[in-house]
């Protein structure tokens, strides 16, 4: 009897302790990331240096299934952006056209031998030319840019006023909607035709 009562309470013992100190599995399920996303967490600062910084920028877009993702903040004064997109040659994206691409504001960037270049380009018809503001009687206003080549990404930030002044430029204000077109290509010729990716959306600046 005393033989059957250990062993009864031994057998209580190996199941309360599976029980109390047994491990389970975890299982976690993945989900495609919306296309669109607003940090909720305090901005950090703002640098033109190629990288984009954890709360760097409040908003971002992904676009042409995730080749090219926008990136942008505002004040009242200045925007801030980053385009990151797969390719090792030029990213743009050109601001409010009216047709296509005519009288679109256009920024391209690239990283050419180590060294980033951007312009601050104009489309004069609606599917091109579009010569840098300067050829038009206009003036550069990218106040300050960086960039970044790496492993077949390319990065462009760059900082412009909203409303420049440049008969060239489109006159943001704060809290706008603007529409936009994006374009991408594997040459570091900006004046290549885009062979990457292209389309069309849409951003909504803060108030």
């Amino acid at each position: 009897m005393r033989k059957l009562l250990v062993f009864v309470l031994l057998a209580l013992l190996v199941v309360l302790g599976g029980c109390i100190g047994g491990t389970s599995e975890t299982q976690t399920s993945t989900s495609e990331q919306p296309s669109t996303s607003t940090s909720t967490m305090p901005l950090g600062e703002w640098k033109a240096d190629g990288i984009i910084g954890e709360n760097e920028y409040s908003h971002e877009l992904s676009l042409a299934g995730g080749k090219l993702v926008i990136y942008w903040r505002n004040d009242d004064e200045y925007l801030y952006m980053a385009l990151k997109g797969e390719t090792t040659g030029w990213i743009a994206i050109g601001f409010e056209p009216s047709r296509a691409m005519k009288d679109a504001d256009m920024v391209f960037g690239w990283v050419e031998n180590g060294e980033v270049k951007i312009v601050d380009a104009y489309s004069t018809g609606t599917y091109g030319p579009h010569p840098p503001d300067e050829n038009l009687g206009g003036s550069s206003d990218i106040l300050e840019y960086a960039g970044k080549e790496e492993n077949g990404v390319t990065i462009i930030e760059f900082k412009r006023k909203l409303d420049t002044g440049d008969q060239y430029d489109k006159a943001f204000s704060p809290g706008q909607k603007v529409k936009f077109i994006f374009a991408m290509a594997d040459s570091d010729d900006f004046t290549a035709k885009h062979n990457v990716a292209k389309g069309s959306g849409e951003l909504q600046l803060e108030g």
